[in-house]
């Protein structure tokens, strides 16, 4: 009898916790990161009765998570992602908003500097179309330099961003450290709510930055960063710490502190949002700035280049239109050597639109790629009297490097804040071509002559007047004034060029003996308009690259790529949505709450309750009868 009600309350009890695990369950349904229980029954012993055993009813073994570890490595996995372009995605599509504005981007400001450019070769002696001409080279200049500053403002909101993602991490990584401690204390027989906060820790953690998780037999979990560095071991956690970089102080990166020890990771870190950050700055923000200062640069030398060859109202050479840039050089905090390193720009539209690392190993300096670690082909020695030549520039060092001396080059870090507008007044701009060409009166063919291209600007005879004769059909001299310059007798061939005193003209037709002409310096005042024709196609000319891409090519580049970018990140958040909603209910059909289900279990754990009651009950019935008969 003792057994049959021993048997009886075993179950009821048993019933009564499943009863409770279930209305647990229940009542957590809606609650973020809660992971269903399920109660573990186990068979008790039973009492051995000869040939045969009696049961001896049930208990319950454990309240176990309905938990999957591997799919909620998935789950946080893709949220960390999800984050990182949704981050990503943000920025960018800011970046292409300011950069591909029809009336305020990249290309409108070229092109209204351009179109004034025509304007005044349709009206060369203009002082009003001059004086626009130069007010929109100063609003080119402003839009470029707002451009940038509106791009730098943006990194400093990425170093606020990255301090704040910083912090937050430190933050939940000191609550997983304490969840670890509590579990470590318990050894092995945590609270599955415990577990539960712990894994939302986990899934808040990876969404701020992607994260390595190893668990350990004590019940605790290890948390790895970046190339393996520890966030989190067991009951202490690091801290992320934002450090300023190793050249420029103003940008941050992001280092792991051990306990003083500072291991830079932004290098390693891919996902969540300070992936997201450090990605959009790496590969848009940076290119994009870079882009914009290569730009200016090119316009600036290309402009400069055409308008040097042209004469202004007064009759003088042209001078630079707009002013040029110095590439920044910044040296590592880590130097231990004197050395000073310049660099100058030779070559604008060799330029890469890239930085470079020089090193220097104790005998000789290197050029790298600093992105990739590549190496940059470059000639010389690095001395003042050998300087590197590499990709359109020029650097030497002076003092003494010690090994292992870093520098980074900046070609273009200043080149927009550079860019600007060098003439004084609309005179100086140089208009019209600064040599003419003329038929003599008194030629005895129809042969003619074309206009003078300048080849060298620098020839100290440039200007000098100086005459063709033809001594015969087939052949002529050329000579300055007075005869003390002579070039010829020279073979004639119809349209072939004709240099001298560096400049080009081509005679066509048959010239006869005794025919002259004349290439001498314009009057001031032209109104030729030849140079400035020149000067409004410059940015349709190949410039970068070989001579294979063009300004407007570039600017045109510059908003392209942001703009796909953008629209990349954008295809790429709704993947990365659909991957981490996809993981969701991977997670909930193993870990969710199914009311339904368990509504289904309060049913039937309400029918094993009654069921053990009433065996509870007949076991009583039997007894009290047992006691009456005994008692009569």
């Amino acid at each position: 009898m003792s057994g049959t009600i021993t048997n009886g309350l075993s179950a009821l009890l048993a019933a009564q916790r499943a009863l409770q695990t279930t209305s647990n369950n229940i009542a957590n349904a809606n609650t973020a990161g809660y992971v269903r229980q399920r109660v573990d029954f186990v068979e008790l012993p039973g009492t051995p009765l000869g040939r045969y055993t009696i049961g001896a009813g049930v208990a319950v073994a454990d309240v176990s998570r309905a938990y999957d570890q591997f799919l909620t490595d998935n789950l946080r996995s893709s949220m960390s992602l999800e984050q990182r372009y949704a981050t990503f995605g943000d920025f960018a599509t800011r970046l292409d908003t300011i950069l591909g504005n029809p009336d305020t981007g990249v290309s409108a400001a070229v092109q209204r500097f351009f179109d004034q450019v025509e304007a005044v070769g349709r009206d060369p002696t203009s002082i009003a179309q001059r004086q626009q001409l130069l007010l929109e080279g100063g609003s080119l200049s402003s839009r470029l330099q707002q451009l940038d500053a509106q791009l730098n403002s943006i990194g400093n909101e990425i170093n606020g961003r990255l301090r704040t993602a910083a912090n937050t991490v430190n933050e939940l990584a000191g609550q997983i450290a304490e969840v670890n401690s509590q579990l470590m204390s318990v050894s092995g027989s945590a609270a599955p709510s415990l577990l539960d906060k712990r894994d939302e820790l986990l899934k808040a953690l990876g969404g701020q930055i992607d994260i390595t998780t190893v668990r350990q037999s004590d019940g605790s979990v290890n948390v790895l960063v970046g190339s393996g560095q520890s966030l989190v071991l067991g009951g202490r956690a690091a801290r992320l710490a934002t450090v300023p970089d190793t050249y420029d102080g103003s940008r941050l990166q992001l280092a792991v502190d051990s306990g003083g020890t500072l291991q830079n990771i932004s290098t390693k870190v891919s996902g969540g949002v300070v992936g997201g950050l450090l990605a959009f700055r790496n590969d848009v923000l940076d290119d994009a700035r870079r882009d914009i200062g290569q730009l200016a640069v090119g316009l600036a030398d290309a402009f400069n280049q055409q308008h040097r060859q042209g004469m202004d109202l007064q009759g003088n050479p042209g001078a630079d239109f707009f002013t040029s840039t110095v590439p920044l050089v910044s040296a590592a905090g880590t130097n231990t050597g004197s050395a000073a390193v310049t660099a100058v720009i030779d070559n604008a539209g060799g330029l890469a639109g890239r930085d470079y690392e020089l090193r220097f190993n104790g005998s000789a300096w290197s050029v790298l790629d600093p992105r990739t670690g590549a190496a940059v082909p470059a000639s010389g020695a690095g001395t003042a009297a050998s300087p590197l030549v590499f990709e359109g520039l020029s650097v030497s060092a002076t003092g003494a490097a010690a090994a292992g001396d870093r520098f980074l080059v900046r070609p273009l870090a200043n080149a927009t804040i550079d860019f600007r507008v060098a003439l004084r007044g609309p005179v100086e701009i140089a208009a019209a071509a600064p040599l003419v060409s003329r038929i003599a009166a008194g030629n005895n063919s129809q042969a003619t002559v074309s206009a003078p291209v300048v080849t060298d600007i620098t020839d100290p005879k440039l200007r000098a007047t100086a005459s063709i004769v033809f001594d015969s059909p087939g052949s002529y001299v050329v000579y300055t004034g007075g005869g003390l310059d002579l070039l010829g007798p020279l073979p004639y061939t119809s349209g072939s060029d004709i240099s001298f005193a560096g400049w080009t003209v081509q005679v066509s037709g048959e010239p006869q003996a005794g025919d002259r002409f004349t290439v001498t310096a314009a009057a001031a005042g032209s109104g030729d308009n030849s140079n400035v024709l020149a000067l409004a196609t410059v940015a349709q000319r190949g410039f970068f690259a070989g001579g294979t891409r063009s300004i407007s090519d570039l600017g045109a580049d510059i908003v392209a790529t942001v703009g796909s970018t953008a629209n990349r990140a954008s295809n790429e958040i709704k993947a990365q949505q659909a991957l981490r909603e996809q993981a969701e209910i991977d997670l909930q059909n193993v870990s969710g709450v199914n009311l339904d289900e368990e509504a289904a279990n309060m049913l039937r754990y309400q029918q094993a309750y009654l069921a053990a009651s009433k065996v509870i009950g007949v076991a009583d019935s039997l007894f009290q009868n047992l006691l009456q008969i005994v008692g009569r």
